[in-house]
């Protein structure tokens, strides 16, 4: 097997660590693992002047040699995590995904009593491969350099199957956890709901305030069998110097219902694909977003609204301000296959810039291979409206107060399709900071 990169590398980024990992897995994971490394090994790493989805953001100075596996997370973190859950979710199961530490599933007693399995990835792939198996069948191990890494390297993650029939009484909040510098991690969340079940899920991903360099390869695996109901949300609270990749991705079957929502805050640079495939007649997907950037951050948001079946409908809506030199990127495409008549799907994205250094670019796109289908898509990018700025100065209201204003306004019809309404309340306390100007990137115990 190849090393990591080519030049110097860390024994504990390399093929070493892979075989070790893969030895101590089931082997249907271990020779997953393998063929996993050898398709990272063999895949050059994305490039913004020859890979289209990259062509905006520049990696760089993404040095993935200079990362180790993360050894150790600040207890700080996981007690912060836990205290946004019990603002924004007491009831909820906590899950704690932090490989170095012990396994940690709290209050999952109720959940465990309808019959719903809720333990780390590495368990379930023991006890449940086939249900593992099931769940990622959708994420190819060589589809792309980081999801082959990730398919390598992977440790812990979270599992949560609910049978069929089955409706969860508590969401699950997951807690993806890290500190240290130099320290690469890769969160797993793996979700199987077979026909009819139902589940609402919170991930959070979060480190210490600061400028740590941490790497972040994340995967997302949603499975939703016929009239399933899944309501996720992610956010994503990484300190100012992460790096995060991910892919979020559902699959959902026929009349499965998928409500998304994912508020990202946090790193240096992001690039998270939000992906998903409507596989069933009658499926319906709403996503939704929003993002705040400020300093240099980058955030680049790439969706997928693949329609495959006829009668399925998707309705995407980002919105993202930015201020500073930081900028937003956004790529949308609603794919439709020559099967997915009578399709309905939407796309749009709508940016405010606060500073004039400040950019966003998007990029929504169609792609139509079948009759009588409804699609389309929008994208707007502006500064704050001088009419509205002046309608509330005219009664009072100070200049920062009226912009302050102005925001909340932009960003709250986006959190209010928040499917889950005391994860939007937890985003909703961390948007005004980060309006006040108190940056989000990275979490504290008092956050």
């Amino acid at each position: 097997m190849s090393p990591l990169v080519d030049g110097p590398t860390t024994a504990a980024l390399g093929p070493e660590v892979v075989e070790a990992q893969a030895l101590a897995s089931p082997p249907w994971l271990g020779d997953r693992r393998r063929a996993a490394w050898d398709a990272f090994s063999a895949l050059p790493m994305p490039s913004s002047h020859s890979d289209e989805d990259w062509r905006r953001t520049d990696i760089s100075k993404l040095h993935l040699e200079a990362f180790s596996p993360i050894e150790k997370v600040d207890e700080s973190t996981v007690a912060a995590m836990r205290a946004q859950r019990d603002r924004g979710a007491p009831n909820a199961v906590f899950a704690v995904d932090a490989p170095m530490l012990a396994p940690r599933i709290e209050d999952s007693d109720v959940l465990v009593a309808q019959g719903i399995i809720v333990t780390t990835l590495e368990e379930a792939a023991i006890r449940h491969p086939e249900l593992v198996q099931r769940g990622l069948s959708s994420v190819g191990v060589g589809e792309s350099k980081f999801s082959a890494l990730w398919n390598a390297m992977w440790r812990g993650g979270v599992f949560v199957h609910v049978p069929a029939g089955a409706e969860a009484l508590v969401p699950v909040w997951i807690a993806h956890a890290a500190s240290g510098d130099d320290a690469s991690v890769f969160p797993a969340t793996v979700i199987v709901l077979d026909d009819g079940a139902a589940l609402t899920v919170i991930d959070a991903y979060a480190s210490p305030v600061g400028d740590q360099a941490i790497f972040s390869d994340a995967v997302v695996a949603i499975s939703a069998g016929r009239d399933a109901r899944i309501d996720y949300c992610a956010l994503q609270q990484w300190g100012a110097g992460a790096w995060h990749i991910a892919l979020q991705r559902a699959v959902l079957g026929a009349n499965a219902r998928l409500r998304f929502f994912g508020a990202t805050l946090g790193a240096r640079l992001q690039k998270a694909y939000w992906e998903t495939i409507l596989d069933g007649a009658g499926a319906e997907a709403d996503i939704c977003g929003v993002a705040f950037g400020d300093g240099t951050q980058h955030l680049d948001h790439q969706s997928l609204q693949a329609h495959r079946a006829p009668d399925t409908r998707s309705d995407l809506l980002l919105k993202v301000a930015v201020r500073d030199q930081a900028r937003s990127v956004y790529s949308g495409l609603i794919d439709v296959e020559p099967a997915a008549v009578h399709a309905d799907g939407y796309v749009q994205n709508r940016n405010l810039l606060l500073s004039h250094g400040a950019k966003a670019d998007s990029v929504p796109r169609l792609e139509i291979r079948a009759n009588d289908v409804k699609c389309g898509h929008g994208a707007t990018a502006g500064h704050i409206d001088s009419d509205q700025r002046f309608y509330l100065m005219a009664r009072g209201i100070s200049r920062d107060d009226a912009d302050s204003l102005i925001v909340r306004a932009f960003l709250e019809d986006a959190l209010a399709r928040a499917p889950h309404r005391g994860f939007a309340d937890v985003v909703a306390a961390l948007l005004v900071a980060e309006i006040a100007g108190q940056s989000q990137t990275g979490i504290t115990e008092e956050a």
